[in-house]
This record gives structure tokens, sequence and C-alpha cells, in this order.
């Protein structure tokens, strides 16, 4: 199978994943950010695509399905992204770098980038409660570090 094809069918069952946790789960607490991770995972082991169309694509789905302003999701995450890969070029030097730096990094700017979009008017969105981002971009971190030990009985991180 083309490896773009299968780097878009995992992006679009992801998609789907983050669209029933922010309809159900996010509406009671908080829904776990599944999204970034995988677009930066996609982006440091199958190229910069991921990181520019890829995320252009997945945020403007997302935004339909959530009924979110089109393009809202897109031009956060592609921000986050960018944003993101600069911090960290500038600071380690490194242009790869490693899944977890980039994942965590990626996911707060998508996130508060996304909060001072999505509110209106403009950033009146950043509340106390702009906290419960840290265990909406933890969590799944820990997810995808942990999910190749499971399959292959060892732990390998992406991009190293």
């Amino acid at each position: 199978m083309n490896r773009r094809l299968a780097g878009w069918l995992i992006a679009g069952t992801v998609i789907l994943v983050q669209f029933l946790l922010e309809v159900t789960l996010g509406r009671i607490l908080i829904a776990p950010s599944l999204l970034v991770p995988l677009l930066v995972y996609l982006s440091i082991s199958r190229g910069d695509y991921w990181s520019i169309e890829g995320a252009f694509w997945s945020g403007f789905a997302l935004d339909l399905l959530l009924q979110h302003t089109p393009g809202t999701s897109s031009m956060a995450m592609l921000l986050g992204i960018a944003l993101s890969r600069w911090l960290l070029q500038v600071t380690t030097g490194a242009v790869k770098t490693t899944f977890v730096a980039g994942a965590i990094t990626a996911s707060i700017f998508s996130d508060l980038i996304f909060i001072l979009l999505a509110s209106s008017p403009p950033g009146t969105g950043f509340t106390v409660f702009t906290l419960m981002i840290v265990p909406r971009i933890v969590l799944p971190i820990l997810f995808y570090l942990f999910l190749p030990l499971v399959f292959t009985g060892r732990f390998k991180e992406a991009g190293a």
C-alpha cells in the first residue's frame, strides 16, 4: 500500500476518534488531543508533507465535524507545529527533534492558538480552565510512547 494512503487512513481514523472523544468525553471533562501528536509523528517518520498538508486537511475535516469555524483547527495546528519546530530548532539546534519534545510543544502551541482564534472576542477564552490542556496533552503522549512497547515488546521512540 502506498505510504501516503496508509498515512491518510491512519489520520482519518484518528480524526474520527478525536471527533468522538470531543463530543462525548469533551462535554463532561476534557478530551485528549490525539491528532497533533500523530501529525508530528508522521512528519518525523514520513516527511514534512504531514506537518503542512496533513495538518491543514485534518484540521479542516475536524472543524467541519465539530462545527467550528472552518480553518480554525487547521490554522492552529499549522502554526503550532511550525512554532514548535522553530522553537526546538533555535533552542536545541536540531532540525528533526524527538517525538516527545515535538509533540508536547506542538500540542501546547496548537491548543493555545486554537483558544485564541476560537474565542470571541479573541483572547477571552483564556481562563483558569486553560490549564486543562496539560492532561489533554500529556495522556496521549504517554499512550503514543508506550504503544510500540505493547505491539513489539520493546521501547523505541520515533525519530531516534
